[in-house]
Order: structure tokens, then C-alpha cells, then sequence
């Protein structure tokens, strides 16, 4: 049986069309999803359990040759980052309650690199039965 918290992230990783846990980048652009922590556990009043997992979707391009576009190409990377992970099924089918924009970082090309980068952290809340992660 496959646990929810893995189901969300395999969806995820999915819809965003990124490699799970890969530091090793052959081709750009390329994207990468990062499990994070569950920040925020909770019990709830009917026998489950509300978790909020952090995800970090990390993306490298090719940064534009005139460095003064660096900002416009970085916001307009976010957004379509943004875009994808909730502008369409924030429940990822059911397996989560929400999926939702919780922070982004551009990281422009340091000298004598020709890379930018973009990172999305996304909270995403789902549920399970106590004692059960594998049940909702």
C-alpha cells in the first residue's frame, strides 16, 4: 500500500512535469520537487489526522544574454510555477485538500554563470486516519 503523503508528492511531481529528489541536471530547463517537512499536524474531531507538508519546486533556465531582462524572465517564471501548481486541481484528485503558493525566490546568474533559478515552496494540506497514513 502506498502511503498519501507519497501519492500527493507523485501527483504533484506530475502535474508540474519534475523529477523527485534529482541534484544532478543534464538539460534545461529542468525542474525538481523536494519533499519538505510537515510543518503543521493536527488532530481533528472525527479520528484523522490534518497535515501541512512544505514541497520545494526547484527550476533552472537558461538565463536571458542581456542580464537586464534577468527580472522579467525570473517573475515570469515564477508565475507560470505559480500557475501550474494552483491554478488548476489543487486537490491533485482528491488526495489533498489544498495546494496552495507559499513563498518564491529567484536566483539570478552569478558571475560567469549563464543560469537562473527559481524556487516555489508550496503548502500542501491533506489528511489521514490516526494511526493509518495510508487511509483518509
Amino acid at each position: 500500500m502506498t502511503p498519501i503523503r507519497e501519492q500527493i508528492i507523485t501527483a504533484l511531481a506530475e502535474q508540474l512535469n519534475a523529477e523527485r529528489a534529482n541534484s544532478v541536471i543534464e538539460t534545461l530547463p529542468a525542474r525538481t520537487l523536494w519533499d519538505g517537512s510537515d510543518g503543521n499536524v493536527e488532530r481533528t474531531r472525527y479520528g484523522g489526522v490534518s497535515v501541512t507538508t512544505e514541497l520545494t519546486i526547484e527550476t533552472v533556465h537558461q538565463a536571458d544574454r542581456d542580464h537586464r531582462q534577468w527580472s522579467t524572465q525570473g517573475n515570469a517564471i515564477l508565475a507560470e510555477l505559480i500557475a501550474t501548481a494552483t491554478g488548476t486541481d489543487r486537490t491533485l484528485g482528491g488526495l489533498a485538500e489544498d495546494v496552495a503558493y507559499a513563498g518564491g525566490t529567484i536566483y539570478y546568474p552569478e558571475e560567469g554563470s549563464d543560469i537562473i533559478g527559481v524556487d516555489l515552496v508550496l503548502a500542501v494540506r491533506w489528511s489521514h486516519r490516526i494511526g493509518d497514513p495510508y487511509s483518509q
